[in-house]
């Protein structure tokens, strides 16, 4: 072996053993250590890479959205995404694949988030029932159907699907799905990560929820849905 190819063996060996040891110096996600799936809003406006920001979301005065039942549906409650180690090369070789564990009441993270809806001037009511007589209310019961996370590259991305099921007075039920998506940079792996870029995805579906439930005090129609491709 040549000099030169002993030194690059020697860097690619040491590119290897780092990423190796990365997940034990970043504090990596085990199943002994799943996230604690509370909500936190966020502190700025969720990341869009190569987008508009978010548009400023207010709800007129007076809008009651009344939530009965708050339920996680999904068919894997105990995992919430997948974190995958990359080899450092033009390829980008997978080394192996961890699974990200929720170790907390993602009911409870739901009613957080829809809670955390009052900051757009709504009000919000998990246990109250509907006043008589009030045009200005909406029920919904919400199902959380989708919570996943994954790491891309350098960043961390997510996926929330809720689904809500309104219920108006002397109309039939209307069902709409909302779709989050949060991305941000990822920087060590860590629990803290992983439970930030679930809570813009989850900030993202109860602000196209909250717009609706907004439409619905006015009177207005909610849009058509929109067929699948």
């Amino acid at each position: 072996m040549t000099p030169r190819h002993a030194s690059r063996a020697a860097a690619a060996l040491g590119a290897f053993s780092v990423l190796l040891a990365a997940p034990v110096a970043s504090h990596a996600l085990t199943e002994t250590e799943p996230l604690p799936m509370v909500y936190e809003p966020a502190p700025e406006p969720a990341e869009r890479p190569n987008s508009t920001p978010v548009a400023p979301l207010r709800v007129a005065s007076g809008c009651t959205l009344y939530l009965p039942k708050i339920d996680d549906v999904r068919p894997h409650k105990a995992s919430v995404g997948n974190l995958t180690l990359m080899m450092p090369t033009l390829h980008a070789t997978p080394l192996a694949v961890q699974s990200i564990q929720g170790g907390g009441d993602a009911s409870a993270w739901t009613r957080g988030a829809l809670q955390s809806a009052s900051r757009y001037g709504l009000r919000v009511a998990t246990a109250a029932l509907p006043a008589s007589g009030n045009a200005r209310q909406v029920t919904a019961d919400v199902a959380l159907r989708l919570a996943h996370s994954w790491s891309a590259g350098l960043n961390l991305v997510s996926h929330v699907v809720l689904q809500a099921t309104y219920r108006m007075p002397g109309t039939e039920a209307v069902v709409r799905q909302y779709h989050g998506m949060g991305t941000r940079t990822n920087w060590a792996n860590g629990n803290g990560e992983f439970m930030s870029v679930l809570n813009l995805g989850m900030e993202e579906a109860v602000r196209g929820m909250v717009s609706d439930t907004a439409a619905l005090c006015d009177g207005k129609p909610l849009p058509a849905r929109v067929a699948a491709p």
